[in-house]
Order: structure tokens, then sequence, then C-alpha cells
């Protein structure tokens, strides 16, 4: 059912929502056509919250707290859907938190 909508975005940034209602945005780096299981790339939570200057706000946090997931497996049972993260400058923001995160690393 996904396996066009995955290839289409092979190596691009994707928005995915997970079954627990979280979202994702990550680089899609590849697919089990099989099982249509996911591997992403330097995944981030998608999450709202609240600035001085706005009412909300889109903002990411990492997907995980302790350390820098650079790549993660999700199971199919594990999401909802799968698309272009295309909202606005979503892509272009997130490859440049990602640079710049990875700047400060090194």
């Amino acid at each position: 059912m996904y396996a066009e909508i995955l290839k289409e975005n092979l190596g691009k940034v994707v928005s995915i929502k997970t079954t627990a209602g979280i979202e994702i945005i990550a680089t899609l780096m590849g697919f089990d056509e099989k099982t249509e299981n996911l591997t992403l790339q330097n995944p981030q939570l998608v999450v709202v919250t609240n600035s001085i200057e706005e009412e909300q706000a889109v903002a990411v946090v990492p997907y995980t707290l302790t350390s820098h997931s650079k790549e993660t497996f999700i199971l199919r049972e594990q999401y909802l859907s799968v698309g272009p993260a295309d909202a606005g400058t979503s892509s272009d923001d997130y490859l440049q938190f990602i640079l710049d995160r990875d700047s400060k690393n090194t």
C-alpha cells in the first residue's frame, strides 16, 4: 500500500505519524518492500510549544534525550502514515537544524 509513497520519498525528509500519536520528522533512508518497516536517519519528535512571540509554535525535540539517534527503525505496526514533510518550510528547517546540531558536535 505505502510502497509507492515510500519509493517516491527515499532520501527525502518525511513526516511519520505513529500509532502512539507521536509525529516524527526524519530522512527516509530505506524500507523493506515486504514488511514496509522503515529506516530513518536523524529522527526528531515534532511538538507544539507556547512561545512569547506567538501563541503556539512547532518545534522539534530529540528522538532520544540522552543520545543523538543517527538512525532508527520503525516497524509497520508502529506507524499510521508517512508522507513528505512539505508543510511550510518544515523540511528546510529540519535539515538546517540537523546541520547546526552536527556542526556543534564536531
